[in-house]
């Protein structure tokens, strides 16, 4: 951190009952006055320093500062603390926006505070901004309208049968078989492993119990701010929600399509033209 171009801070921010692991990179050795700053929360299994090349550098190119961060079921918290993922993130981004405007409030703008989730991390964005007004705008890559359907439309269609059943016993061994195979697509391996891991689900069938609780049908309309909302043409891992999202926000969101190279999840492989698109959006919203 230190050997950085910009040296960033490690932070422990205190919450209700954890603490939020941060990172904080100021745009300059030599604060000048306050910046817009944007949030950046990774996704279902991204480390929070995973962000510094995707976005940090090209915040920092533009004049930004940037806060990564990591909450419950994050790798770090939930390897030292012990916990899983919430669904009332705004217990974790709450503090991160009191943090920025008290302790860093000479540095930052508080009318341009942007809060930016990947890929898992749309949920958790857009549940934040709908119960903190802080928010200055939030950037959903993606939108994710229900998390369990699009996990649940990852699975074979005999696992489908036994989990509508509720046959736990046949689901698990089920699922066990798929992970223990190694001709088993590595989305399914992953995605269970990784899981149960992140939710400290007690098997396979109680992890697709507690996500269905990751839903935004019943606090969408809450979201109050401008929302950008990125979808992909060849997106893999929740297709078809991120237009589902933009819709219920109406004219609060700006849907935006990628097609071509930057065609799939998150842009991996074409991230010049995901921040492009990022800062050029923030830039009309917030004022550049």
């Amino acid at each position: 951190m230190a050997a950085l171009p910009v040296p960033g801070q490690r932070l422990q921010i205190p919450a209700d009952n954890f603490t939020v692991e941060a990172l904080w990179f100021p745009a300059s050795k030599y604060p000048d006055g306050q910046r817009p700053t944007i949030i950046l929360g990774n996704g279902y299994d991204g480390a929070q320093e995973d962000l510094y090349h995707t976005f940090v550098v090209p915040a920092h190119a533009r004049g930004w500062n940037a806060m990564t961060y990591e909450g419950p079921g994050h790798p770090k918290v939930r390897r030292d603390q012990g916990l899983r993922f919430i669904p009332d993130w705004e217990r974790v981004v709450t503090p991160i926006v009191d943090y920025l405007l008290i302790n860093q409030s000479a540095v930052v703008d508080p009318t341009r505070l942007p809060l930016l989730g990947y890929s898992f991390g749309g949920y958790q964005a857009a549940r934040a901004a709908a119960f903190d007004s802080r928010i200055s705008a939030i950037l959903l890559n993606g939108g994710i309208w229900d998390a369990y359907e699009a996990f649940y439309g990852a699975l074979p269609e005999g696992a489908q049968i036994l989990l509508n059943s509720g046959n736990e016993t046949g689901f698990n061994d089920l699922i066990d078989t798929f992970v223990k195979n190694p001709e088993t697509p590595t989305v399914i391996r992953w995605g269970a492993e990784q899981g149960i891991w992140s939710f400290t689900a007690k098997n396979a069938y109680d992890y697709f119990q507690i996500v269905k609780a990751y839903r935004v049908e019943e606090w969408i309309d809450k979201v109050q701010v401008p929302t950008w909302v990125a979808d992909a043409s060849s997106e893999g891992f929740f297709p078809n929600q991120s237009i589902r999202v933009a819709e219920a926000l109406g004219d609060r969101a700006t849907y935006h399509l990628f097609t071509g190279p930057s065609a799939y999840h998150c842009q991996i492989g074409s991230l010049q033209d995901l921040n492009r698109v990022i800062f050029g959006w923030l830039n009309k919203v917030l004022g550049s």
